[in-house]
């Protein structure tokens, strides 16, 4: 990537930052409150994570070991 790029990604970086008084919890409640907004919406479709991790399969050394 061009210097130029990385400083444009930057500058909107910080001018996102400062949009939010550079505090992270102010910016995440803006996502939020954005996520809310747009599932009302019914326009976006949105997919939940599911509610427990997913169980990975055992080897058979693993298996023997029990």
């Amino acid at each position: 990537m061009a210097d130029y790029e990385i400083d444009e990604i930057r500058r909107i970086r910080q001018e996102i930052s400062a949009r939010f008084d550079h505090d992270v919890n102010k910016l995440c409640e803006y996502y939020r409150k954005l996520e809310e907004e747009y599932r009302k919406s019914g326009k976006y479709k949105f997919v939940d994570p599911p509610d427990e991790k997913p169980k990975v399969a055992k080897s058979k050394k693993e298996e023997a070991a029990d």
